[in-house]
């Protein structure tokens, strides 16, 4: 009689994952879109090591649609994936906040300069629309709905730095949003001035200064970056956040 062989399983509790679909139906967004949410919002925590069959029966899912989600969350360098088996939710260290904030600050401001000259009505309209559903859910910025906004706002100000380039970032906006996630406070996670800063960037699209924007898009995730690494890494020098801002800053001012 052969050897039942024994099921490898995750190393951590799926508990807090719900079914993709519920009573039928899937939620808003794809299963990529939906796996992602489940990571940054520390549902499958970071370092993870993951069974794809187990996770596919706690979603509800079959695993061709699984694996094709992993593949994505593996080319933004979310995920760390073996073949039909495991994946491991890739690990984040304080050390890379300066790294990720700085390489994010750098690639977006340079999309914004070569964007924000083509603006026309129905990109503006874009990011209008994504800063009018942020100042709905301002009070909280953790729901999905707010979260979806923001990233679309940051997608709309890259467009014409291309498609390489536009996923090169979204891997660094992806990690940046896991580190606010996970050390998140309230003056990090403060809506109002958040809206405040993505209203003072959609004027300076309006207006069609790119360097402007480029500087005030610098400053937003800098901010974020700088709070973080004061807060719990205050020995840590951000050397690559600040080079990158003053380079923007300077631009602005000339």
């Amino acid at each position: 009689m052969p050897t039942r062989q024994r099921r490898r399983r995750s190393s951590v509790s799926l508990d807090a994952v719900q079914p993709y679909r519920r009573d039928g139906r899937a939620p808003t967004g794809s299963l990529h879109e939906y796996l992602r949410r489940l990571i940054l919002d520390g549902a499958i925590p970071n370092g993870a090591s993951i069974s794809q069959v187990e996770l596919a029966e706690r979603l509800g899912v079959s695993r061709t649609p699984l694996r094709e989600a992993m593949r994505m969350l593996q080319a933004e360098g979310i995920v760390e994936a073996e073949h039909n088996r495991r994946a491991h939710v890739t690990s984040l260290d304080v050390g890379d906040i300066d790294t990720v904030y700085g390489c994010r600050v750098l690639l977006e401001a340079t999309g914004v300069l070569v964007t924000v000259p083509l603006l026309d009505k129905a990109k503006i309209g874009e990011l209008a629309d994504a800063v009018e559903t942020m100042r709905k859910h301002a009070a909280d910025t953790n729901t999905e709905t707010w979260a979806r906004a923001h990233r679309r706002f940051h997608r709309a100000l890259i467009p014409e730095a291309g498609l390489e380039f536009a996923r090169t970032l979204s891997t660094y906006f992806d990690r940046a949003e896991r580190f606010r996630r996970m050390f998140q406070t309230e003056e990090i996670q403060s809506g109002v001035r958040l809206l405040e800063e993505h209203e003072a960037i959609l004027k300076s699209c309006r207006s069609k200064n790119a360097s402007k924007t480029a500087s005030l898009v610098a400053r937003h995730s800098a901010r974020a970056a700088l709070t973080l690494m004061a807060q719990i890494a205050p020995e840590r020098e951000p050397t690559l956040v600040r080079t990158a801002l003053q380079l923007f800053s300077a631009l602005d001012s000339d």
